[in-house]
């Protein structure tokens, strides 16, 4: 395998399957109902803020490359309900979705999108509605009206993995949830069907509770493809701001294909030993596993140990060095066999010991 600096293990069929990590139930060819790229705006010509704004020439040249190639853009909401009757998603489809719901998105992304008749979600954290550079219910309102969805990005935006005892976080992010509801009912008469992770940061707990709630999906911020049904409450997004902000960055995300990932462990992203090590397992049958190529935070600093089987692969990564950041991210990156694209998977790493404001 020429993309990784690796200790390579070849077992026996029957040895590799006592190895099989936790794959989510359901499809067993996650990939065959095609993908979605998905992406996440913050703010638009705002440039006090560069690590999350995008510049709006740049946005309506993304548009413009949508328009040209022919892709269809999703709402997300209605991606999600298609995805779980089962329909087969049609290539060349994206999705676009805005954080926060900063008072930029509003006089500079939102007409942009109207320009090219295009939709997003648009993920509000109710606690800071109105404040000063915030849009205020009145717009949210409006740009409901005007075919944006509406999902909940938390009342608080808080950091709920640094609670690290299950029922203290479990109570506190169900009172999280009820007080963004209360909001929701209050000015838009409903409560939303999407919810996106604040900072990204989830675990099955959190993810349960949604599910309990009547929530469809949810979305986080690590780095991939929409592709499996069964995955609907950790919905990958490729960031658009700051140095990924760029048209050809975009152009290369929009073509990218789903990891065949069958299974991983941990299924958590709270680091408990610094580095950390991931263990995945990756069909074969769509890749051209001789190119498989692992990053840490954007580069090839990781050490990687592989074992092969008949029909999968079986990948450790694990940083050279400690990670630094409260989030880390590791990717894991493959050609087709067929040469005409790439699939990409990544995972990411959280420090609560890292604290932020």
């Amino acid at each position: 395998m020429k993309g990784l600096k690796k200790l390579v293990l070849h077992l026996a069929p029957a040895l590799f399957l006592t190895l099989s990590l936790q794959a989510p139930a359901g499809n067993p060819n996650p990939v065959s109902s095609g993908h979605a790229a998905c992406f996440v705006y913050h703010r638009f010509d705002d440039n006090r803020y560069p690590s999350t704004n995008i510049p709006a020439s740049v946005f309506r040249e993304q548009l413009t490359y949508l328009a040209q190639n022919n892709f269809t853009v999703w709402n997300l909401e209605e991606l999600v309900e298609y995805m779980r009757a089962g329909e087969s998603i049609p290539a060349r489809s994206v999705v676009i979705t805005i954080d926060d719901a900063y008072l930029s998105f509003y006089e500079k992304g939102l007409p942009i999108l109207e320009e090219f008749g295009y939709t997003a979600t648009l993920f509000v954290n109710t606690s800071n509605t109105g404040d000063a550079d915030y849009m205020n219910w009145g717009q949210v309102m409006d740009a409901q009206k005007r075919g944006i969805t509406i999902g909940n990005h938390s009342h608080a935006h808080g950091h709920f993995l640094n609670i690290r005892e299950n029922e203290e976080r479990k109570k506190t992010f169900t009172d999280d949830l009820l007080q963004a509801h209360s909001l929701f009912v209050e000015h838009l008469g409903k409560i939303p069907k999407l919810y996106s992770y604040p900072y990204g940061e989830f675990d099955q707990l959190m993810a349960g509770i949604l599910g309990e709630e009547g929530y469809r999906a949810a979305a986080a911020q690590n780095s991939g493809i929409l592709y499996d049904r069964e995955r609907l409450f950790e919905i990958p997004r490729f960031p658009m701001g700051g140095p990924f902000a760029t048209v050809v960055g975009f152009i290369e995300k929009a073509q990218m294909h789903p990891l065949p990932v069958t299974g991983k462990d941990p299924q958590n992203m709270v680091m408990m030993h610094n580095p950390p090590a991931l263990e995945v397992i990756i069909s074969k049958s769509r890749i051209d596993a001789d190119r498989i190529q692992c990053f840490v935070d954007g580069t090839r600093n990781c050490i990687t140990e592989v074992r092969e089987g008949p029909e999968n692969i079986r990948i450790k990564i694990t940083a050279r060095s400690p990670l630094n950041g409260r989030r880390s991210l590791y990717t894991i990156t493959a050609p087709l066999l067929n040469g005409k694209g790439w699939c990409w998977f990544s995972h990411v790493w959280v420090n609560t010991a890292i604290r932020e404001e």
